[in-house]
Formats: C-alpha cells, sequence, structure tokens
C-alpha cells in the first residue's frame, strides 16, 4: 500500500514539474511565412529542422532571460551575471519583438506593462533600470524604445486591440513621442535618444524599415524622411571605410569621429559591439520593402566578410577593414550573415546560417549576442515577415515521417533525451492542449511502445520509466 501510495505522489510530482517547464512552451509557436517578397526567402537549407530548433532555442533564450523577479507582478528581459541582470529598454524590445513572433500575447502584455512602469515625461523608457526596479539610467535610448513601438503595431495586427491593451493607441502614441523627442528638427536626423543629433549619433539605431512602416501607420509622412536621412549618414560614414560597409559605434552625421562618454566607459569610432547590429537593421528594408540602398550597403558588407570566412569572425575591426577584436561570438556571426538575405551569394550564406546555428555565447556574458542570435535565426530562416502587412497563421512545427534513426524514443523536445519535459509534453497533446511537439519528429518519439498510436499506453510507459519501474521502452530505434 506504501508502494502505491509513494508511486502516486512521485507521478503527482512529475506531472507538476512537467507542466511547470512546458507551460510557456505550449503557447508558443512561429510564423512560418513564405520568406519575404525581396532578396533570398531563407538561408537555412532544411526548413523543419530550422523550425524545430527555433522554438528549442526560444524556450532556452526565455529560460535565462525572462524573469519575474524585480518586475512588480510582471516580467522583463534581463540581462546577464556580467550586468547584475539588469533590465535596459533595448532588451525589452527585443523581448517584446521576439513574443509577438512567437505569439506569446500574455507574456507580451507583461513585458510592456512592466516598460511602462519605466516611462518618463517625455513618454520613453528609462534606458536601465536595476535588477530591484530601481532606475539606473535615465533618458532614453532609441533602439529600445522604437523596437518596442514596432513591436505594439506587430501585436495590433496579430491579435487586434481590444484586449486589456489597446495596443493600436499605444503604439501610435510611442511613435508619435519618437518623432518628437528623438528626431532633430528640421535634418531628420535619428537621435540616439532625447539628445544629440547630427552631432552625436549611433548609427546602428537607424531602423528604416520601422519608419516606412510608422508612415503608414500614423500618417505622418516625415518618418520617410528619417529613413532617408538614415541612408545619408551611411553614404557619409562610407567615405572613410574603404567600401567595407563597416560603420562606427558613434559618429556624427558627416561621418567623422565624435568621443563620447558612454555607459560602458568611451565611445568607439570602430566596428564594435553597438554598429555589428547594422547589417541586420538595414537587411530588413530590402526584405520587405526591396529598398536598393539598403541591398548596396549590405552586398558591401557581405564582400568584406567573405574574405574572412565564417569561422574566423572576430568582434570588432576598424572601418577600413583591420582586426580589432579576438574573440568569435554570436553577436558578430548572427548579424553578419543577415546581410546575404540580399541575394549576393547564397551558399556562403547558408554557412553564415549554419555557423549561427554552432555559435552560442555563455555565462556570464549570454544576453546580448545569444538574443541578437535568437532575433536574426527567426529572420534568416525565413519566419520573420513584415506583419504590418502579412498574414501569418499560428502554424506548429511539421513532424514528417523520417526514414531514418534521428530521433531518440521518448525525445519530443528535440534535445535528444528522454526526461520529465518530453514527458510534460506528451499529458498536454493527450490532453489537447497542443497538437504537435517541437520536435520534427515528435510523434514517432511519443509513440514508445511501437503499437502505431500515441495513447495513455504510451503515457504509462514514460512515467514508469521515469521513476524508474522500467529502464527502457518497448520500442527501439
Amino acid at each position: 500500500m506504501k508502494k502505491i501510495l509513494l508511486f502516486w505522489v512521485v507521478i503527482s510530482m512529475l506531472t507538476s514539474l512537467s507542466l511547470a517547464g512546458v507551460s510557456s512552451a505550449s503557447s508558443a509557436s512561429i510564423p512560418f511565412s513564405n520568406g519575404y517578397p525581396y532578396g533570398i526567402k531563407s538561408l537555412a537549407t532544411n526548413p523543419n529542422e530550422a523550425n524545430a530548433m527555433l522554438l528549442r532555442e526560444w524556450e532556452d533564450w526565455k529560460s535565462s532571460r525572462i524573469t519575474s523577479s524585480g518586475a512588480s507582478g510582471y516580467r522583463r528581459v534581463q540581462t546577464a551575471s556580467s550586468q547584475d541582470y539588469t533590465t535596459c529598454s533595448e532588451g525589452m524590445g527585443y523581448g517584446m519583438l521576439l513574443a509577438v513572433y512567437f505569439n506569446e500575447r500574455d507574456l507580451f502584455d507583461d513585458l510592456y506593462r512592466y516598460a511602462k512602469k519605466y516611462f518618463n515625461n517625455t513618454g520613453l523608457m528609462d534606458w536601465s533600470i536595476d535588477a530591484n526596479g530601481k532606475v539606473a539610467g535615465t533618458g532614453a535610448a532609441t533602439d529600445g524604445d522604437e523596437d518596442m513601438a514596432t513591436a505594439l503595431v506587430f501585436a495590433h495586427k496579430r491579435w487586434g486591440s481590444n484586449g486589456a491593451i489597446n495596443y493600436e493607441q499605444e503604439a501610435k502614441n510611442y511613435i508619435n513621442n519618437l518623432f518628437r523627442y528623438c528626431v532633430e528638427p528640421g535634418t531628420y536626423v535619428l537621435k540616439p535618444g532625447n539628445w544629440g543629433g547630427s552631432d552625436a549619433l549611433n548609427p546602428c539605431y537607424f531602423a528604416p524599415a520601422w519608419y516606412r512602416i510608422y508612415a503608414d501607420f500614423t500618417g505622418n509622412r516625415d518618418w520617410l524622411k528619417v529613413a532617408d536621412k538614415s541612408y545619408e549618414i551611411l553614404d557619409q560614414i562610407g567615405k572613410f571605410n574603404n567600401n567595407t560597409g563597416l560603420v562606427p559605434d558613434w559618429c556624427k552625421a558627416d561621418g567623422t569621429e565624435q568621443r563620447l562618454a558612454v555607459w560602458n566607459g568611451t565611445s568607439k569610432y570602430e566596428y564594435s559591439y553597438d554598429a555589428a547590429r547594422m547589417p541586420w537593421r538595414i537587411a530588413l528594408d530590402y526584405s520587405w520593402y526591396g529598398t536598393e540602398k539598403a541591398k548596396a550597403y549590405c552586398d558591401k558588407v557581405s564582400d568584406f566578410f567573405k574574405t574572412i570566412g565564417p569561422e574566423n569572425i572576430v568582434d570588432g575591426y576598424s572601418l577600413t577593414g583591420q582586426k580589432l577584436g579576438q574573440y568569435h561570438n554570436a553577436t558578430f556571426v548572427c548579424t553578419t550573415a543577415t546581410s546575404y538575405l540580399t541575394g549576393e551569394d547564397l551558399s556562403f550564406g547558408q554557412r553564415m546560417f549554419d555557423e549561427t546555428v554552432n555559435v552560442k555565447d555563455t555565462a556570464p556574458h549570454d544576453y546580448y549576442g545569444n538574443t541578437l542570435r535568437m532575433l536574426t535565426l527567426l529572420y534568416m530562416s525565413g519566419n520573420f515577415p513584415n506583419l504590418y502587412n502579412t498574414s501569418v497563421s499560428n502554424t506548429p512545427v511539421p513532424t514528417p515521417t523520417p526514414t531514418s534513426d534521428k530521433y531518440v524514443v521518448g525525445d519530443l523536445n528535440g534535445d535528444n533525451e528522454f526526461d520529465s519535459i518530453d514527458f510534460g509534453f506528451l499529458r498536454m497533446y493527450l490532453l489537447g492542449m497542443i497538437d504537435s511537439f517541437p520536435s520534427e519528429f515528435g510523434k514517432l518519439a511519443a509513440d514508445v511502445d511501437g503499437n502505431g498510436e500515441i495513447d495513455s499506453m504510451d503515457f504509462a510507459y514514460m512515467r514508469q520509466v521515469l521513476i524508474g519501474m522500467k529502464s527502457e521502452f518497448p520500442k527501439k530505434n
């Protein structure tokens, strides 16, 4: 009797743990678009494997970056231990974009409500918040705010604005505040916050694809002038980079150096961690809108890095291409890889995509590069459509029947082992909460007794293996 009681106590604990581990996964989906109207549709050679990988990476990213600690009942994106797990507006922008693309509305709403707590009198977010919820850096950082504003536009298009948050109105307010405080009057130079302008700017904050959306969404056509000015400044920088396409972290509107005191020291007139985002920002403008200046810029960048090779890219170069860095990491690989979506070299682009999959940063410096990696993997796999004017279906990852032994029996999430997480996925499948598994081979792996069906017998075998009553499944592979 005691053994029976213990058995059901263990099963209850396993079920609870399983559901806790997969609750966020159950609602996640990817747009599963057909690529983009311009350039290369995807750099992934196997779309099914890429889509399964994306869901696994998304769950892993959330487990590292999403926390409710210090978030006043909401959730926030935390940086790494090297940055004391603070939150910055940049990370909130990335997190909201990812949440809307992975169709996680509850997470999206929590992130936005947290961010809005820290809006200052400009209607923009103070850029840095410590792990306990106190403002650590005042004033706006334009890149974070524009990413959050764009995510709100996409949320309105994807989910409508009749719920608890009126995404449409929030987005319009946000975009109008950005134009008022972060666009230099008369010149249309994008400022790095509610300061700077022609005398001090950050080129990698330029997001011309966003500005085309803003112009249509708000009716303020001057946003198109902000996009045009962004390309004018890139042309000015081009006078100093020997046709590499590389831009500095900070400069003036004429492309010359501007030395500033910034959060991590003195600003750099070189292709460093801020500037590395430039290819991603610009490539989107070609993929979505076919902007020829975007393609011309990305082709210069892709031509330069072809001479280096995917495995040899490091974290810093002079504008003319001299090697300054020493580390091969996610930030510089993944953002560079996006430049190949404009169609310069598909084969090399596929090598860059594969290298992006392979290169993942580790603690204590695992926030920035891995977050950009998550965003760019979505984009490079054809799953980052323009949600403003594209209808997407929340299609789960397909599960084709394989003809080889590419799966582990019981492994439903594709991590090559069977554990309580897989048990939780099967329980949710049997209850009708999900209709597929993260692994492309999930439905085959779930049939652990090999009778050709997924049913309660498979569930029973799984829990027996988990508590040690059996050492293996009836089905072998």
